[in-house]
């Protein structure tokens, strides 16, 4: 597995790269879901989850990102597990 991951660094971030911002548009359309099934006007308490996690992935992305350009393929990596951790922290708290 190690032999594989060190073959394919490359594109195992780009990968990473690619599956955030899945998460950032679905994170980001969240809301317009939720305000189209929604009974009654939406409050800034159910949007400050998703919110909080659109911030975090778009900044995220930003640092991936930048560190694409250096060829930091493994802590770009570890930084889309890093990210997609938060997420799952900021739905914990505030969604269960």
């Amino acid at each position: 597995m190690k032999k594989f991951i060190l073959k394919h660094e490359k594109r195992i971030a780009r990968i990473t790269l690619v599956i955030l911002f899945l998460a950032l548009v679905r994170t980001v359309s969240e809301p317009f879901r939720l305000q189209y099934y929604a009974a009654s006007a939406l409050s800034f308490d159910a949007l400050k989850p998703y919110l909080l996690a659109a911030v975090l992935v778009a900044v995220s992305l930003f640092v991936m990102v930048g560190l694409s350009f250096y060829e930091r393929h493994k802590t770009i990596f570890a930084l889309g597990v890093l990210t997609i951790a938060g997420m799952l922290v900021i739905k914990s708290v505030y969604l269960l």
